[in-house]
């Protein structure tokens, strides 16, 4: 019998040949199978089992910067620390480094907790998960050596140093879509929250040995401008080391205004940029009254062009009220942004309620007497009516959409209202009219902006009614007088292609509103655009009556001193 390998070179079949005949005649009546010749002498042994090599722990997150420097130069070795807490994640799970000895076990402490459930910036992936509350983890890790039983693990001295308690708020700004200077003289108006955003960082230190080496650090991006007080010079101007008490906003005395401004002056400030004085003013009351002296950095950076009638020193109070409320545990988030994916959560109504208390008093240290609607509108977001200091909430069915035009014509505030009342005492009768046709403007565009429109024939109706009222609106503020060259050169450009555009704020410059109508293609609103850039103008898209102020926990993305 011959068998051909798969090589096809022809072996004998030792096993098989010696099979006897009988027996394979015998089985070809029974018609049994041909017994097969066995192959085993040519496979290979199995390697021997191994037990399965030990799972790799995960790799660590990276260090962030700020940390790295800090433990560069660790301090003394006679200082006194806390134990501190160790890197959790949700389920809890002991660090892979950690000894484990139950000698070893994780004790919380106050100071080290930071959420990381902050956003990323555009572009820029964050290095922890975001959603997930951690403690944050020793580092470097404890050496497992020397952890013996009955003993603690080994830590840096000084590292206590390196924590900080970071979170963030921002608030957007606003426009009034009808009812300027109207709106004193007891006329409505109707406000809208616009996606321009004004973000306040905070990393809050603890407290150091040596209190004298403290500072409270505020670093304005936008200015390019960092300015720092020494802790121990806060308590000896302030007379003070304790928070006033964060539930309860209390407005700025005078004698404590005039040690806010003996430590202003201090600061050289640059002549061309005087106008920050009543900015770090409202800054200084804010987070002395709520945190008191403790040692903290303060990043602040902004969409909204100052001084321009978006409401950017509102968005700055209800932005720094809220993360100061935050760090101060008073103000909590209470779930995220639907489509937002970015880490910024909502607040709930009652801490809002108390976040635009604080920020009316800072607006009143930069303002002296403002209306309110600025900095409740940049709290509660969406739209409202405000008149005779009531506010009603509008709930607005479909999106609008704005251009706004900042013509970078600075303007007085002040002084426009000023005119507008001496206006109204020369003229009563006739300007009595002109406020009740605005007050009339007003009750119907928030008529307008609540009706439902759900095909495109009604949101086109809609949108042109809108138009008409901005239209008229913008007639009576030009017998106001508060219209301006620039603001004009808006209305004609806008105009050449059927748009219409009124001014929002004071006036007298500032920013110009144009209604963005859905069915207008890109095409024609980037000729638009680039005629309006032509003059020298500022152009920015938003969308009218988001949300209003939001807060975030944690987040790498401030460890490196950046905002989202």
């Amino acid at each position: 019998m011959h068998v051909f390998t798969r090589s096809g070179v022809e072996r004998t079949s030792q096993k098989f040949h010696s099979t006897d005949t009988s027996t394979v005649k015998k089985n070809k009546q029974n018609k049994t199978a041909t017994p097969i010749p066995s192959r085993s002498h040519n496979r290979r042994p199995l390697p021997p089992i191994r037990p399965p090599s030990p799972a790799l722990p995960p790799p660590q997150p990276p260090l962030p910067p700020i940390l790295r420097s800090r433990l560069a130069s660790p301090p003394s070795a006679s200082a006194s620390l806390p134990p501190l807490a160790v890197f959790r994640l949700s389920p809890p799970s002991r660090p892979p480094h950690f000894p484990t000895s139950t000698a070893a076990a994780p004790i919380h402490h106050p100071a080290a907790s930071i959420h990381h459930s902050c956003a990323r910036s555009a572009g820029r992936a964050s290095t922890f998960p975001s959603k997930a509350t951690r403690l944050l983890h020793w580092w470097p890790p404890p050496n497992p050596v020397a952890a013996t039983s009955g003993s603690r693990p080994c830590r840096q001295e000084g590292f206590v140093r390196s924590l900080m308690e970071v979170c963030a708020a921002r608030a957007p700004g606003k426009i009034i879509l009808a009812g300027e200077h109207a709106v004193v003289h007891g006329s409505a108006a109707v406000a809208a929250a616009i996606d321009l955003y004004t973000r306040c960082s905070l990393c809050l230190m603890p407290l150091a040995d040596d209190k004298a080496a403290a500072t409270l650090e505020l670093d304005l991006k936008d200015p390019g401008l960092t300015f720092s007080w020494p802790c121990g010079r806060l308590r000896e101007v302030l007379l003070t080391d304790e928070a006033a008490g964060a539930r309860e906003a209390r407005p700025c005395s005078p004698d404590r205004l005039a040690s806010i401004a003996r430590l202003l002056e201090e600061h050289e400030i640059p002549e061309a940029k005087i106008w920050l004085s009543a900015g770090l003013s409202a800054f200084l009351f804010l987070y002395t009254s709520i945190l008191g002296c403790r040692p903290g950095k303060v990043t602040v950076s902004s969409d909204l062009p100052m001084g321009s009638g978006l409401g950017s020193s509102a968005a700055f109070c209800v932005s720094m009220s809220g993360v100061l409320l935050t760090a101060a545990g008073v103000v909590t988030a209470v779930g995220g942004i639907s489509g937002e994916g970015m880490g910024w959560e909502l607040v709930g109504k009652d801490d809002l309620e108390l976040v635009n208390r604080w920020a009316f008093q800072g607006e009143k240290i930069i303002h002296g007497k403002p209306s309110g609607i600025d900095n409740a509108v940049s709290t509660f977001g969406s739209m409202i009516k405000f008149k005779k200091g009531e506010l009603t909430n509008l709930k607005s069915s479909n999106p609008v959409k704005m251009l706004i035009t900042d013509t970078r014509v600075g303007r007085n505030t002040k002084a426009l209202v000023a005119g507008v009342s001496e206006r109204a005492s020369r003229h009563s009768d006739a300007m009595a009219s002109v406020f009740n046709a605005v007050n009339s403007i007003s009750e119907e565009v928030s008529s307008i902006v609540e009706l439902a429109a759900n095909d495109e024939i009604a949101i086109t109706s809609k949108e042109e009614k809108l138009a008409e009222l901005m239209e008229m609106n913008q007639g009576l503020l030009q017998c106001m007088g508060v219209s301006h060259s620039s603001i004009e050169t808006v209305l004609r450009t806008t105009l050449k292609f059927n748009l219409v555009s009124k001014l929002t704020g004071a006036g007298g410059g500032g920013c110009v509103l144009t209604l963005i109508p859905t069915m207008l293609s890109n095409l024609v609103l980037e000729k638009v655009i680039a005629e309006l850039e032509s003059h020298s103008f500022r152009c920015f898209k938003v969308e009218v009556g988001g949300q209003g102020l939001q807060v975030c926990q944690g987040g790498c993305s401030y460890f490196n001193g950046d905002v989202v």
